[in-house]
C-alpha cells in the first residue's frame, strides 16, 4: 500500500488522529499539467486536506475543497470520494510570473469552500476564511470558529509526495491540557522526517506512550472517474448545429479530461448512438 491513510483515537484524551501520505497519486495527479512549482505545491496540500477530510463521511458521496479566483489562480479544486479516491486540478493563468508567489498574493481575493454532497440527501457548503499564514491554518481556523471543533493541522510536500498530520478534539475530550500535550509531541516534527520516513515508524517515535486504539489503515489513489459515457454526456449539452458543423469540418469531435488528460475521440456514428439510447431512456 504506497498511498495510505492512518486513523487512530487517543483513548485516555478523546481526541482523534489522522495520518495521511501521499506519493504516487499526488504524481499521477500533477502528469503532464507542468504547473508553476508553487502551484502544484498548493494543489499537494489541498489534495492532502482534503483527504483528511474525506475520512469523517459517514455516507456515499464525495467531499470538495475549491479555491476561485479572479487573480492569478482562476480555479483549484479537489474531490475525494468516500472510497478515498481523489482527482484534482488547477486553472491558472499561463502568462503569469509565478516566481515570488506566497500563499497570501497566491489566494489574494479568492474564496476557498468545503462543499459535502451526498448521494442521497442534502448538499452542505461551508466557505472557508482564507486569513491564516498557510491553507493547513485556514482549514484550523475554520472548524476551531465555524464548527467548534478544536483542530490542528501539519501540511509538508515536496514535488513528489506529500504528508499530512491532523489532530482534533472528539465531544468527549478530557481536557485542553491533552490537547496541548499532543499538539507538542506532533510539533516536534520536520519537513525532513515526515517525507523520508515511513508513517508507521512517524506515528511509533510521536506517539508510542500515547494509548491508542481503533487504528485503521485505508488505500489512497488517484481516481479520475472519466469516461466515454461521461464525455458523450457533455458532448450531447453542445448546440445540435454546432455539433454538425465540428464533425463535417473534422469528421470526429475529440474532448480532454480536465483532470487525468485522457482524451477521447468520437466519431458521428458514436455520439448519434449515444444520443438516440439517451432518447430511449428519456422516453421510458
Amino acid at each position: 500500500m504506497s498511498d495510505k491513510i492512518q486513523r487512530f483515537i487517543f483513548d485516555t484524551h478523546g481526541i482523534r488522529g489522522e495520518l495521511v501520505k501521499l506519493t504516487d497519486s499526488i504524481q499521477r495527479m500533477l502528469l503532464n499539467h507542468n504547473y508553476p512549482e508553487v502551484v502544484a505545491s498548493l494543489l499537494q496540500q489541498a489534495a492532502a486536506v482534503n483527504v483528511l477530510l474525506a475520512t469523517t463521511l459517514k455516507f456515499e458521496g464525495k467531499i470538495s475543497l475549491q479555491l476561485q479566483s479572479n487573480d492569478k489562480i482562476k480555479m483549484l479544486v479537489v474531490q475525494t470520494t468516500h472510497k478515498l479516491g481523489y482527482r484534482g486540478l488547477v486553472r491558472y493563468n499561463k502568462e503569469a510570473d509565478f516566481s515570488h508567489e506566497s500563499f497570501h498574493t497566491l489566494v489574494k481575493d479568492g474564496q476557498l469552500s468545503i462543499t459535502i454532497e451526498p448521494l442521497k440527501g442534502k448538499r452542505y457548503q461551508g466557505i472557508v476564511p482564507l486569513d491564516g499564514n498557510n491553507l493547513a491554518e485556514c482549514i484550523e481556523n475554520y472548524f476551531n470558529q465555524s464548527e467548534q471543533l478544536k483542530t490542528r493541522i501539519w501540511l509538508f510536500n515536496d514535488n513528489q509526495q506529500v504528508f499530512g498530520l491532523l489532530l482534533q478534539a472528539l465531544p468527549d475530550m478530557l481536557s485542553e491540557d491533552s490537547f496541548d500535550h499532543l499538539i507538542y509531541l506532533a510539533s516536534t516534527l520536520t519537513a525532513e522526517e515526515c517525507l523520508s520516513v515511513d508513517s508507521d515508524i512517524i506515528m511509533h517515535r510521536l506517539f508510542h506512550q500515547e494509548s491508542i486504539r481503533g487504528l485503521t489503515t485505508d488505500a489512497v489513489e488517484f481516481t479520475c472517474g472519466c469516461s466515454e459515457k461521461k464525455m458523450l454526456d457533455s458532448i450531447s449539452l453542445l448546440p445540435a448545429n454546432e455539433l454538425k458543423e465540428i464533425l463535417e469540418t473534422r469528421g470526429s469531435l475529440s474532448v480532454k479530461c480536465e483532470f487525468c488528460l485522457n482524451q477521447f475521440s468520437f466519431d458521428e456514428l458514436a455520439i448519434k448512438s449515444h444520443q438516440s439510447i439517451q432518447g430511449n431512456r428519456t422516453q421510458h
